[in-house]
């Protein structure tokens, strides 16, 4: 590293900064994340953590931590004329462990990664501020302003690279002049308060008062809920008046006398609907917010801004290692930007429908329309429908066929087969900071070397083989025993099969025999080239 005081310089320590150190740390990075904060955010903010976002929490192994200090969301609940009509969770064929949305307080989140993050070696610099930087084909270099303004000291830092994970208001974007491109739209009101209510406390609540709509979300903490308005009404400093005006209004939607107390948070804010062309620019990179803002409606700024993180964080480390070529960050623009601008469309269609009382725009009938509506909100926004088809990375071969195909995530499981023996021991093998190649084998007596032997003589080291078989593996093998075959058959894999993992696991490609592997394996290496 000679020459540099550093590999990644992460400006922010939100939850996107925090994935996107621990992640490079567990790769063996060398990583300074700072904060213009003094220290860790107290206040409430993002609340939702959608399906997408709790797989990549159980990969990163942090799920354990977390799963305590929240509460299932299970249903869509809308409220008409004193009415209530209620949407289970519902993705649509779309198999994951965790078919709900998990509601917690983003302070616990940020707790839990900043945790793990110090663990594997970084801590966060708070009371540090990315002043300004200037960058060049071999380096960023960065003034960092430390303390406050009576004792302030500057420090320059030159880093191999620069990640900007610093919010809305991000200096990277702003110094890089990545244009954030798109409009303001409707201003809200949110506010966090205990609310006397015998609402069901496993769903998202849709009301209509009169005027204009209320949406509640609820917190784990007993009787406590967020309360949003779309009307924009009230001042969020006047905690009386907010009560006042959400019991009213609430009141008024329930048919019945509802008290809300003082609010402990209030925000009103101006929502804008806005993404960056581009991620990154050289050495420098956006993620989270820095890259795209947009209505806190349905959840989404938190999850896409971790999924941001753990798409880019595996590339710069293989960079860093020496294990490709800078090209592979050219991956990040092509996977990610298309994910932030269809986040803009998506946000904003529910932005707009929670401002009406039907998604059909008040028609006779709106049965039919709310749960059609609800059940593509509930699908967007779990995540699980991402996936890069179209990547540079993925080799589709043969695109039809059972099973997860290239491009798609490969736990497309019920909570039921990640419990499996199988399924069990390969999420923990997956977890390890590598990409992955599943062998698959049904012979009694199998190993590793019997299966596709001329190719994973020779595997880079950045490539971990892993046997999957029904019969127990030799010891010296790092294998997974799979004896009910549950994964076997949800990834409809047969003897002589295997599949090519991505580190955020994603399916690269998939085939059969050697010769097929041998083929696709040279295919990657031409995409990594060092």
């Amino acid at each position: 590293m000679t020459g540099y005081d550093v590999d990644v310089l992460i400006a922010g320590a939100g939850p996107v900064g925090l994935t996107a150190a621990l992640q490079l740390t567990r790769w063996g990075i060398s990583v300074r994340l700072v904060d213009a904060a003094h220290g860790p955010a107290t206040t409430s903010r993002a609340l939702g953590m959608h399906a997408r976002s709790l797989e990549i929490c159980d990969h990163l192994g942090i799920l354990g931590d977390i799963a305590p200090h929240g509460t299932r969301v299970n249903a869509f609940i809308r409220h008409h004329a004193e009415r209530a009509s209620r949407v289970d969770y519902d993705f649509g064929g779309l198999a994951t462990q965790f078919p709900y949305m998990f509601n917690i307080d983003q302070a616990i989140t940020e707790r839990v990664l900043r945790g793990h993050a110090a663990s594997a070696g970084t801590e966060v610099e708070w009371d540090t501020r990315l002043e300004s930087f200037q960058h060049d084909e071999d380096a960023v270099t960065a003034t960092l302003l430390s303390g406050d303004d009576s004792g302030a000291t500057r420090e320059t830092v030159r880093a191999r690279y620069l990640w900007g994970c610093d919010g809305g208001h991000s200096t990277v974007r702003k110094t890089l002049q990545l244009p954030l491109a798109g409009e303001a739209a409707h201003t809200w009101l949110i506010a966090d308060a205990v609310v006397h209510t015998d609402l069901e406390r496993d769903g998202v609540h849709w009301l209509f008062p009169a005027g204009g709509a209320l949406m509640a979300f609820p917190f784990p903490d007993p009787g406590k809920w967020r309360l949003l308005d779309t009307t924009g009404e009230g001042e969020p400093e006047h905690s009386g008046q907010i009560a006042q005006q959400f019991s009213t209004k609430l009141s008024q939607a329930l048919g019945c006398d509802t008290t809300v107390d003082n609010p402990t948070w209030a925000s009103k804010f101006t929502i804008q609907q806005r993404a960056v062309p581009s991620m990154h620019v050289g050495r420098c990179f956006v993620s989270g917010d820095a890259a795209h803002v947009h209505s806190p409606a349905s959840g989404q700024g938190l999850n896409t801004g971790i999924q941001d993180a753990y798409n880019l964080a595996w590339k710069l480390a293989m960079v860093l290692h020496g294990h490709a070529d800078a090209a592979l960050l050219d991956t990040c623009d092509t996977e990610r930007v298309p994910i932030g601008q269809a986040l803009l469309a998506s946000t904003g269609e529910v932005m707009n429908t929670a401002m009406v009382d039907s998604p059909a725009g008040n028609t006779k009938d709106t049965g039919d329309s709310d749960r059609e509506f609800m059940h593509k909100l509930i699908r967007n926004m779990s995540g699980l429908h991402i996936a890069y088809p179209d990547s540079p990375l993925t080799m589709p071969g043969d695109k039809s066929g059972a099973g997860p195909r290239p491009g798609q995530r490969l736990t497309q499981i019920s909570a039921a087969d990640a419990q499996s023996p199988g399924w069990t021991a390969l999420r923990a093998l997956l977890r390890t900071s590598a990409w992955h190649l599943l062998a698959f084998t049904g012979s009694t007596y199998a190993t590793t070397q019997d299966q596709v032997t001329a190719q994973t003589r020779s595997l880079p080291t950045w490539l971990d083989k892993v046997t999957i078989s029904r019969h127990r593996l030799d010891e010296t093998d790092q294998g997974v025993w799979d004896p009910d075959g549950r994964v076997q058959d949800t990834l409809a894999a047969t003897d002589g099969d295997w599949i090519l993992v991505r580190p955020d696991g994603y399916l690269s490609a998939r085939g059969t025999g050697d010769a097929s592997l041998r083929a696709a394996l040279q295919r990657l290496a031409s995409l990594l080239p060092r």
